[in-house]
This record gives structure tokens, sequence and C-alpha cells, in this order.
């Protein structure tokens, strides 16, 4: 026992391990996903602005 608790068994802890390490390669694929996903939309967005710039509003 290690500060009155028990330390768990090196294959749990490495399940454990294995189970974490796959939980945050998942969450990091979505940030570059959803990244990317958002570079896109800001470019579009400039796009259509630099589109729109110079023709006047119809009211």
């Amino acid at each position: 026992m290690i500060g009155g608790r028990m330390v768990m068994e090196a294959p749990a802890l490495d399940v454990e391990l294995l189970a974490l390490k796959k939980r945050l390669s998942d969450l990091e694929e979505q940030v570059r996903t959803l990244t990317a996903a958002n570079l896109a939309l800001v470019r579009s967005v400039e796009d259509l602005r630099h589109t729109y710039a110079g023709l006047p509003l119809e009211v």
C-alpha cells in the first residue's frame, strides 16, 4: 500500500493507459477535423467578403 491506497496491478494500469491513449488520439483527430472545417469556413467567408465588397447593397 502506498499512502493508504493499494496500487493497481500493472496489467490493469496498462489497460487503463491504453484506453486513455486511444481516447486522446480520438480527441486529437476531432480537433484536427474541427480546425480544418473552421479554416475552410473562414476562407469561404473571406472569399464572400471580397466578392461582395465592391457591390452596392440592395434595399
